[in-house]
């Protein structure tokens, strides 16, 4: 049976009250005055999945980055208006919280994060970058296509445009001079994925080689999270991301192989 107009209407309130709601409850992370500036700061560039949880967990390791020596910034800048819009945004965010004085700065970037960051790390404004680690994933790189493809509306009602920018906008590699680049590689799929691995199989073979990923980098390695989890536990990866920082490499623990089977190849993603 037809829904009446008017509960029609009054579903598509609701959701684009929940989508909303959810987009805006995660806040940015800054460190608080200290008498003694630290001289080098950890910017973390969340994307899509950055809600509530997600900043609680990386607020919670703002102790441990500054027993590491860094000051923690996670800004909020992702835009319905689009990915030019977000990269507008953070480059003001950037300009906001003058990271340009710290001697060092250290970004990572989850997938909406380096599509966002890149081109701005080309142009000046940024000297004292030294490093950038990328949170990459053949899985959940597919998400954005997904998304647009299959769940429009649906999607633009809970975050805007900027997933139908990522979706169409090929990955813009960095390559500055003096910077140490990684990549920690997703090799799980979310939820998302899983339930229409038939979806994501369409787009291709999922190619989990370092050198897929159009991305000159110093260092890569694999972490056995999906996207979701990257958030959630990011405790987990800091280790890593601290290591880079200070020696250009990951340490000898972290998992340097790809994974040897199709990770949606189970009785679960069928």
């Amino acid at each position: 049976m037809a829904l009446g107009t008017a509960v029609r209407r009054r579903i598509l309130h609701i959701c684009i009250a929940a989508g909303l709601a959810t987009a805006g409850c995660a806040g940015q992370i800054r460190p608080a005055l200290t008498p003694t500036p630290r001289s080098e700061a950890l910017l973390i560039l969340p994307g899509f999945g950055y809600g509530r949880g997600a900043e609680q967990t990386l607020r919670a390791l703002a102790p441990e980055v500054a027993a590491a020596g860094l000051d923690l910034y996670v800004p909020s800048y992702i835009s319905r208006g689009g990915l030019n819009r977000s990269r507008d945004r953070l480059r003001d965010l950037i300009r906001e919280q003058r990271l340009e004085r710290y001697d060092r700065l250290h970004v990572f970037a989850f997938i909406a994060g380096g599509w966002s960051f890149n081109p701005l790390a080309q142009q000046p404004g940024l000297p004292n970058l030294a490093t950038v680690v990328y949170d990459r994933s053949p899985l959940q790189e597919r998400a954005a296509r997904m998304a647009t493809d299959h769940l429009h509306f649906l999607t633009w009602i809970r975050y805007g445009t900027p997933v139908f920018d990522l979706a169409r906008t090929p990955y813009p590699p960095f390559a500055g001079s003096g910077v140490r680049v990684a990549l920690l590689v997703e090799t799980r799929p979310t939820p998302f994925v899983r339930k229409r691995a038939a979806a994501a199989r369409k787009y291709g073979p999922f190619e989990f080689d370092c050198d897929s990923f159009a991305q000159p980098h110093d260092d890569c390695a694999f972490v056995d999270l999906n996207h979701d989890q990257m958030y959630r536990r990011f405790a987990d990866v800091l280790p890593e991301v601290l290591t880079f920082i200070r020696t250009g490499r990951f340490s000898s623990a972290a998992v340097r192989e790809p994974p040897a089977t199709d990770p949606l190849a189970d009785e679960g993603a069928r």
